[in-house]
């Protein structure tokens, strides 16, 4: 049997979600400043005659996690006002879409920062290989 949790308990575990959500956003502005770093880096490092593709390729990447992190964006605050009138009126009943819309939000996030350090480690590996022709040429 799972003990209930007392109303002070739960008030403090929905504040903590709250809170958690509202850093979403920062994490979310992070990744936009992620955004333009890795397009400049694509911009500064191109040579069209051998690399082209490759640099399409990112840029493609760059562009399909950008609208995935706009999808993001606008997610959050929904979740964040459907969360509030469950921090001030505790007896409002609460059902199952409270959790998923919270771990749907939380595992896309964690994907979004995955990916990005996927396209990052991938990106600095590219520019090194590139940096490495030029030093040779």
């Amino acid at each position: 049997m799972i003990p209930s949790l007392s109303d002070n308990e739960l008030e403090a575990e929905l504040q903590d979600i709250h809170l958690q959500a509202t850093h979403w956003l920062q994490d979310i502005a992070f990744l936009e400043t992620e955004t333009h770093f890795f397009r400049d880096i694509i911009n500064r490092y191109t040579l069209p005659s051998v690399n082209g593709s490759r640099n399409a390729e990112f840029k493609a990447k760059i562009e399909a996690q950008y609208q995935r992190l706009e999808l993001l964006r606008a997610k959050i605050p929904g979740f964040l006002a459907f969360l509030e009138p469950f921090i001030g009126d505790l007896k409002k009943p609460m059902n199952l879409d409270f959790l998923t819309r919270y771990n749907t939000l939380r595992l896309e996030l964690t994907d979004l920062f995955d990916s990005y350090r996927a396209t990052k480690s991938e990106l600095f590996q590219y520019t090194e290989s590139l940096a490495g022709r030029k030093i040779q040429a």
